[in-house]
């Protein structure tokens, strides 16, 4: 199983984790390079293109977190 991420990009990721949570932006960002990365890449483009779904799912929960988190903050 290889991986095709640059050190630059899982070091960008694994500081955008370190002690913080993603915005759904952000997993966006990562879905829509992922997807770039498997259209260029035909060796592992199966398998970005299942991480960059899986990133998409991850986008849309967080979102559904934030617009909670939002919806809470407008009430107090």
């Amino acid at each position: 199983m290889g991986n095709s991420a640059t050190p630059a990009n899982s070091s960008l990721i694994r500081e955008r984790l370190n002690g913080k949570i993603l915005t759904a932006a952000e997993c966006l960002e990562i879905a829509d390079r992922k997807m770039g990365e498997a259209v260029s890449d035909r060796r592992h483009g199966k398998e970005l293109e299942a991480t960059a779904q899986a990133w998409l799912v991850l986008a849309e929960r967080i979102a559904q977190a934030e617009a909670i988190e939002a919806l809470k903050a407008k009430g107090k």
